[in-house]
């Protein structure tokens, strides 16, 4: 069999398996969405025999030496053609997922079904002790999976490559602590008034919900190939394509909230729209990483989405779907207002200062509860403590402290420092961006929004996995990621 016939078997077989994690995709979006509560055993069922299914695939005991004699065939290749990139990355998932025993999958994939509803159940309840034994299973599953990955040892790192591939937790403390102490000189030279929040009213959320799907589609979000719902927790569901769909969740009180939530997750979704769909199912056609996939998000929210030049093209819209709010609001004053920093106790809603801060303690904490250092029973006062460090803010119940969050519930240990590095990413992007295209300090416009939208498609989104996230930084911009072009984004956005 020559070379193009056994990539040919390997595509249709790994393409196979992606159909499979798709399906997986969807059940999970509708649990999250449309679910009746009753419905927890079934999903259970559903989403274990999914995962074996995959597992099953992904592992069967052909691949490997068709996947070494592929790549040894391939060996002369350029590194960024489409065998050498997809045999690379097939070698990764078949190596990961045969460290992982199956019924290990098929447990966890049980597990976070009715730890996700426990989450939801105790959130509501503001009652964390309803989803401490959840977590505490949780937690032991990962902490499994981890061992099985690292040979025996609980490694933070092992669960982190699987959403940052090649980052180690030693490389991230490197970059996160000195930042810190950048964010926190910002932090401390914003004005120290108390400040208000001035576009508080009343907004009828589906209005909100309608202006945010314009808004969307002003960014380049394809309505015909997604969907917004709302939920308890905003999130993407990349399915496949044709097939995108975001959620986010509305504030009655402050269209804004919602609003950037939409475009968070519309980033996300432009990422999925715009990867290759002749290369479904392959890494050519699959995001590199969770780090550079919240790079899209982060962008589009903040570097777009709180810009002025943003909001001198969209306030007027604003202002005839809210004018009994906002039509009294001048613009600059308004844009102030979105843009305040001030501690509070919400990830999602914090600026764009003490967002990362956020981040680094929850960093901080799922590294504790892995590693046991910290034991579930103490996540509420652990997560208090580091707050009054963080944010000098002590939350005085759970529903806005330790349980605010869906990704423990889901296992997602690994996930939250993606953020940060998303932010990283999103400020050299942006810079480089800002030099190649038409943007100017004006006004932004849909012909503005459309160069930048084709020009992250054509150097990020159809790269797929051809270059790993450090590399592809480095094509993007010319530069290895670093950390000054976001310390000099905050600097010249909140201290001047």
């Amino acid at each position: 069999m020559d070379l193009e016939l056994k990539y040919l078997k390997l595509k249709e077989h790994f393409k196979n398996a992606k159909v499979i994690e798709s399906c997986a995709e969807l059940i999970g979006w509708d649990e999250r969405t449309n679910m009746p509560p009753q419905g927890a055993d079934l999903r259970a069922l559903q989403n274990s025999a999914l995962s074996k299914l995959h597992h099953d695939l992904v592992t069967e005991s052909w691949l490997g030496d068709a996947l070494n004699e592929l790549a040894s065939e391939s060996v002369n290749l350029p590194a960024d053609s489409d065998i050498c990139v997809n045999v690379r990355e097939w070698i990764r998932v078949f190596t990961r997922a045969n460290k992982i025993p199956v019924t290990l999958v098929q447990e966890f994939s049980k597990t976070f079904v009715y730890s996700q509803q426990a989450w939801q159940d105790a959130r509501s309840q503001n009652n964390f002790v309803l989803f401490q034994p959840w977590l505490e299973k949780i937690i032991d599953l990962k902490r499994h999976e981890a061992k099985c990955l690292a040979n025996g040892q609980v490694s933070y790192d092992a669960l982190l490559d699987d959403y940052e591939p090649g980052a180690t937790s030693l490389e991230l403390d490197s970059i996160f602590y000195p930042l810190k102490d950048s964010i926190i000189k910002v932090l401390h030279s914003c004005s120290k008034e108390n400040k208000r929040n001035l576009i508080l009213g009343n907004y009828p959320e589906q209005k909100q919900k309608i202006f945010s799907e314009i808004i969307a589609g002003y960014c380049g979000f394809d309505f015909n190939a997604g969907r917004l719902d709302t939920t308890a927790h905003p999130f993407c569901c990349g399915i496949g394509p044709g097939d995108c769909r975001i959620t986010t969740r509305f504030n009655p009180a402050d269209f804004s909230s919602g609003l950037f939530g939409v475009l968070h997750e519309a980033g996300h979704g432009l990422y999925e729209q715009g990867l290759d769909p002749d290369h479904f199912g392959l890494p050519t056609g699959t995001a590199v990483s969770l780090g550079i996939h919240e790079s899209q998000s982060r962008l589009l929210e903040n570097q777009v989405g709180r810009s002025l030049e943003f909001w001198r093209f969209i306030y007027p819209l604003a202002i005839k779907f809210f004018p009994d709010q906002l039509s009294n609001i001048p613009l600059e004053t308004f844009h102030k207002s979105i843009n305040q920093v001030r501690p509070g106790f919400i990830r999602v809603d914090a600026d764009e200062v003490t967002y990362n801060l956020h981040i680094i303690f929850r960093y901080e904490l799922e590294k504790d509860l892995l590693s046991q250092n910290l034991s579930v029973k103490d996540l509420p006062d652990a997560w208090k403590a580091k707050m009054k460090t963080y944010l000098d803010l002590v939350p005085d119940n759970d529903a806005t402290g330790c349980l605010q969050d869906i990704h423990w519930s889901a296992g997602l240990f690994g996930y939250f420092p993606t953020y940060l590095l998303g932010n990283l990413y999103a400020a050299q992007f942006i810079e480089k961006a800002k030099k190649v295209i038409g943007w100017n300090s004006n006004c932004l416009n849909l012909d503005v929004l459309s160069e930048l939208r084709q020009w992250l498609k054509k150097n990020i989104h159809l790269k797929g996995k051809r270059l790993l996230p450090g590399k592809l930084c480095e094509n993007v911009t010319g530069e290895k990621l670093d950390k000054k072009y976001f310390e000099q984004y905050l600097m010249q956005k909140f201290n001047s």
